[in-house]
């Protein structure tokens, strides 16, 4: 049985209703892109400071996935268990503020709750698809690290913008942090690219 799978964009919760957010898209999506990234700038005998990208527009695959996370992390099952018990509590935190709160009817609190447990199994995916989502950026930005690469170029589309983007704000607020760039650009061939470029 899959562990990942599409959930769908984030949900606001309240005592009014249950309301998506287009604009914070799950990051299943991503996954497909970051271990893509991931297997090429891991996948040479010798070290570059360069490194160009060509999309392969593939499904995820999760057997990839977890062997390339357990090869950098012996106990990542045992970590993404923990991060994945916090989420739960912290659900079970947000029902008990709920309760407490004073201005709120005893009805308001009940829908509010029984909205939580209707949208759980749905969070509780998201979070889990964003916690393999960030382990997988830390590797990379490892690999980044340990092979003094400096420059990785892809192609220019939203996903590759977004993974990019991770991996900059991984770097930058690393130890040591370093001076990271993503910006858009035309190759030699006149193709529009992203680049991500570390000083």
């Amino acid at each position: 049985m899959s562990i990942l799978e599409y959930a769908g964009p984030r949900v606001e919760i309240s005592h009014q209703g249950i309301v998506y957010k287009k604009s914070k898209e799950d990051k299943y999506v991503y996954l497909p892109v970051a271990l893509n990234i991931f297997k090429v700038i891991d996948n040479d005998y010798e070290k570059k400071s360069s490194y160009i990208h060509h999309f392969e527009n593939k499904a995820l695959d999760e057997n990839a996935l977890h062997t390339v996370l357990k090869y950098y992390e012996s106990n990542v099952e045992e970590n993404i268990k923990v991060k994945c018990d916090n989420y739960l509590q912290k659900m079970e935190n947000e029902i008990e503020y709920i309760q407490n709160l004073p201005h709120l009817t005893d009805i308001d609190k009940e829908v509010w709750t029984k909205n939580i447990e209707l949208m759980k199994k749905y969070r509780v995916q998201r979070a889990m698809n964003k916690i393999y989502y960030m382990h997988c950026i830390q590797n990379i930005t490892n690999v980044i690290k340990h092979k003094k690469i400096k420059e990785i170029t892809t192609p220019f589309n939203k996903n590759f913008f977004h993974v990019l983007n991770t991996m900059k704000g991984a770097l930058i607020s690393g130890k040591p942090s370093l001076d990271v760039k993503v910006t858009g650009e035309n190759n030699k061939d006149n193709n529009m690219v992203i680049k991500l470029s570390i000083k």
